[in-house]
């Protein structure tokens, strides 16, 4: 028996050795095996090289050249930069293996003074100073192909890991396609900028000059350029006649419009300093015309609000500053993207601000396609809550949901008929321009409608970081894919849709989320009714010693028991406001680590326990099988 467990013990031993020997082999030979195979568990497939990403490397016909630099001492900006620069060789190395013999990447590290750090500063790739080692930190790409095309990712910043391969690809496709399809872009918003008073241009004008010809319209126009193939209007609200005819018949020779029109566009009607906006003419008062021939209305004195997206926003009452919900700002999730539309594929958030609704009453045969929603906690909000000094306080605590679906971008596909039965409003005489009037469409079309327009301004999707006293604007949404997927969908180039269908690396505790909204809405209509309480009461005091010192009034013992008892009434409302926002607070709090804690230990704590069992399992086998021996 004593032999028996002995050469049992030495089993053992040699098995586990063979274990260890087997584990590392199959470690080594998988690794040379399997070198280029990845599984990618992300449910947007973040790590995961697209589909859009193998059709542009398998377009390159010419020899493209990529040079990722790289300082030696990256690592003292952190581990992140440490990772990304692992994950972006990763994707480069992959690209090479796709694309064939046509992609060359070579690798550059720029030490101090030297010829290959030059060459980093002349592609423009940005250096972050080492101010400790007296030296110059690059992490950047440039490409060139072999017509002197050349294109910079300047420098790669750990926030926008999430965008790299749509950087990386999108560098590639432009060195590919040299020519690019023409975009006429006309309306009211500043998207420009003012060199004058130093405003830079908007973001997504600079996001869609990557991929396209930018055309910037203004004043009437009698015919749009049959050379555009897509027009752009961005509130268009100072339209003349003689442009919506031109608008008209430009869709009628098979023009594609992708129209931003906004029953409240904050850039324009927002008030300035303190005093209301100055009118101006809307783009949907004076695009009524073409709209109703469509069979769309989008209401002009109503906005959609989203408890279930809304963002938080700051403000001040009462001398105090006050975090809150605002439905007026929210985020289109995942349930608002329609699936199986192409231009919103793999997206997973869009931030929009007093968007408008659109409805359909069909008039003509055309199909009519949801691209964007509301979700079920959406509601209506009328503009006049939120044209001068809205209080997100008080919208949110009066806000009521409805069942109603609300449209937020939408497709119309087909033959259009025009708008202009009776033909041009005003005689053309240039005979330039002056083509014959058309009452239906010379092939089929597409027309894209989004009822916000504020989503193009650079603080609904972009925040700004600061690296190395440089300024960054990262997204957060994806509202500059949003817009690019779609005109990407109307030039009918989609090769580059499926790429910007990536997530954003931040997920959402979307349980957590609804919970919250449920709490801070009835938190907000309680500490509303106690905060108008203290309002009254405080106006109430301040008349009474303003009229006792004026007119030298000496009041009675009932009306000074009235004053005491209205100073004991703010009072215990402050005590009852400070209660509600503690217990608010200390609910959520609770509820967060609560889900922490289960999300963080359940795993473990099942490992231990199966661990545990197994071993339970195998000792009483071991004592039944000595006790049997």
């Amino acid at each position: 028996m004593h032999s028996y467990l002995k050469h049992n013990k030495l089993f053992r031993y040699l098995n586990i050795v063979f274990l260890l020997v087997l584990f590392v082999s199959v470690n080594i030979w998988g690794g040379r095996l399997f070198k280029t195979a990845q599984l990618d568990l992300t449910e947007d497939k973040i790590f995961s090289i697209s589909t859009a990403t193998i059709e542009v490397l398998k377009s390159i016909k010419e020899p493209i050249r990529l040079s990722f630099y790289t300082s030696e001492n990256l690592s003292l900006l952190g581990p992140d930069y440490i990772s990304l620069m692992l994950r972006i060789e990763g994707l480069l190395e992959t690209y090479k293996l796709a694309s064939g013999s046509n992609l060359i990447i070579e690798r550059i590290v720029p030490k101090p003074f030297s010829p290959e750090e030059d060459r980093a500063v002349s592609d423009g790739i940005h250096a972050i100073p080492d101010v400790l080692g007296n030296s110059q930190i690059f992490f950047g790409l440039s490409g060139h192909n072999s017509t002197n095309g050349f294109y910079t990712i300047p420098h790669f910043a750990p926030e926008q890991n999430n965008l790299i391969e749509y950087e990386l690809t999108r560098l590639i496709f432009d060195l590919v396609n040299t020519k690019k399809r023409t975009v006429a872009i006309y309306g009211d918003l500043p998207i420009s900028g003012d060199k004058t008073q130093r405003v830079p241009p908007w973001k997504i004008l600079e996001t869609i000059k990557r991929f396209f010809s930018v055309q910037i319209l203004f004043g009437d126009v009698q015919r749009f350029s049959s050379d555009i193939d897509v027009l752009v209007l961005t509130e268009p609200g100072e339209l003349s006649k003689t442009t919506l005819y031109a608008i008209d018949q430009f869709i009628m020779r098979g023009g594609r419009v992708l129209a931003f029109l906004d029953p409240f566009n904050e850039t324009l009607d927002v008030s300035q300093n303190g005093q209301p906006s100055l009118p101006r003419s809307r783009a949907l008062d004076n695009f009524t015309k073409l709209l109703s021939a469509w069979g769309i209305e989008i209401p002009t004195r109503t906005v959609v609000g989203d408890v279930g997206g809304a963002i938080n926003v700051q403000m001040t009452r009462s001398d105090r500053i006050l975090a809150t919900k605002y439905p007026v700002w929210f985020d289109v999730k995942e349930e608002g993207l329609v699936s199986d539309e192409v231009v919103t594929s793999g997206l997973s958030r869009i931030s929009l601000r007093s968007a408008g609704h659109i409805k359909y009453f069909p008039q003509q045969s055309l199909k009519f396609q949801p691209i964007l929603l509301a979700s079920r906690d959406s509601g209506f909000i009328d503009v006049s809550k939120i044209e001068y000094a809205p209080n997100p306080v008080e919208i949110l605590a009066n806000f009521q949901q409805t069942a109603e679906q609300k449209v937020l971008m939408a497709r119309l596909s087909g033959a259009f008929r025009t708008a202009f039965p009776a033909g041009a409003p005003i005689v053309n005489f240039n005979s330039e321009n002056n083509l014959s009037h058309l009452n239906n469409s010379i092939k089929t079309t597409a027309v894209v409608i989004v009822a916000d327009a504020d989503l193009l301004a650079d603080e609904a999707w972009l925040e700004n970081k600061n690296l190395g006293g440089e300024t960054l604007k990262v997204p957060f949404a994806n509202n500059g894919n949003l817009v690019v997927n779609a005109l990407e969908q109307l030039v009918g180039t989609s090769s580059m849709i499926g790429l910007r269908g990536k997530g954003t690396l931040k997920r959402r505790f979307t349980l957590l989320e609804k919970l919250e909204q449920e709490a801070e809405i009835k938190y907000r209509k309680k500490e509303n009714k106690l905060l108008t309480k203290i309002e009254d009461g405080k106006k109430f005091i301040d008349q009474i010693q303003r009229t006792e010192i004026k007119q030298g009034v000496v009041y009675s013992q009932e009306q000074q028991l009235e004053l005491e008892r209205k100073r004991n009434e703010m009072i215990e409302a402050r005590k009852e406001l400070r209660d509600v926002q503690f217990s608010a607070r200390e609910d959520i709090t609770d509820l967060k680590n609560r889900i922490i804690f289960y999300n963080i230990w359940s795993v473990p704590i099942l490992l231990l326990l199966l661990i545990f069992g197994l071993n339970l399992v195998r000792v009483i086998s071991w004592r039944k099988f000595v006790g049997e021996s």
